[in-house]
């Protein structure tokens, strides 16, 4: 009798166990699926009025919901789904990896087109980009197919997602798209650096107070990703990296890009950065070029260092 108690105890203990790693992994995706709804939602609504944006605004809407589905599949690759939901994640993570690779397709096919009308290369890569995120959305209907079996009451209804929308189809078409912004004036050359992001290695370990924590480590670097977002080459581009600490204490650095062609991005890496256990900082990427557009030239944001022990 005894040995059955502890195998109905055993049993109950891995039942509950096996419910909270569902129930996180579910939380995980869901908040997934959740970001990936605004994402979609944010890229039609610009193909929707696609007339609305200027060059440099579209860019830098393309580039931000690119570098967030990024980010997700991130989140997925470092995930532990339960034995019942392997499937489901293999079609959410194919869904998100295929609508990131998708979201830099359209980006630039989109910019090859603002640049020379019904341009042959990036008519063929907007519509590579454009049947993509249908398949994302396909491989995603899976992953919404897989819970059917799936106790989800905790986290409601599983967030409906859908790049390529069954009532705007009709919009999502390469040729009709290069023709919109053929007719588009708002959209005519500009010539616009931008810092587009900033990234710490090795990156946060975790967060306090609302501000990301860095590990102790030797050699801290700061990876600036710098963007053309009009259409005419820039020379000389000067980048400038400033790191100001908590006590006053000011470090600057400062490298430069010879050539960037429209519609191109370059990652430059400041290694090194003098960063102290215990100490706070803002990190200040800032582009010296000279250009048409003033408020994507900078980027900013605050850190923190573990204190040693």
């Amino acid at each position: 009798m005894a040995g059955i108690a502890v195998a109905i105890a055993f049993g109950v203990t891995r039942a509950a166990g096996d419910a909270e790693i569902t129930r996180g992994y579910l939380d995980l995706a869901f908040d997934v699926a959740s970001t990936e709804r605004e994402t979609a939602l944010a890229f039609s609504s610009m193909i929707e009025g696609i007339e609305d944006f200027n060059r440099a605004a579209m860019i830098n809407l393309l580039e931000q919901l690119e570098e967030d589905t990024a980010n997700l599949v991130d989140q997925l690759d470092d995930a532990d789904p339960p034995e019942a939901l392997i499937e489901g994640h293999l079609f959410l993570r194919i869904a998100t990896t295929t609508w990131r690779s998708a979201l830099s397709d359209a980006r630039t096919g989109l910019i090859a087109l603002t640049d020379k009308v019904l341009d042959e290369d990036g008519m063929a890569i907007l519509t590579r980009g454009l049947v993509d995120l249908r398949v994302g959305d396909s491989a995603y209907a899976g992953f919404l197919s897989s819970l059917t079996d799936v106790d989800t009451e905790l986290q409601g209804d599983p967030p409906v997602v859908a790049f390529v929308p069954s009532a705007q189809e009709g919009l999502f078409d390469a040729t009709d798209l290069a023709r919109r912004l053929f007719l588009t004036t708002e959209l005519g050359p500009v010539q616009s650096i931008a810092v587009a992001d900033v990234r710490l290695e090795p990156a946060s370990v975790g967060r306090q107070g609302g501000l990301p924590v860095l590990a102790i480590t030797p050699n801290q670097t700061a990876e600036v990703t710098i963007s053309n977002r009009g259409n005419i080459p820039a020379l000389d581009i000067g980048v400038q990296l400033s790191l100001v600490g908590n006590d006053g204490t000011l470090w600057e650095a400062v490298q430069e890009i010879a050539v960037l062609d429209g519609g191109e991005l370059r990652t430059l890496v400041f290694s090194d950065l003098p960063v102290d256990p215990g100490s706070t900082y803002e990190i200040i990427a800032t582009s010296l070029f000279d250009d048409d557009e003033d408020e994507d030239d900078s980027f900013s944001m605050l850190f923190l260092v573990n204190p040693e022990g």
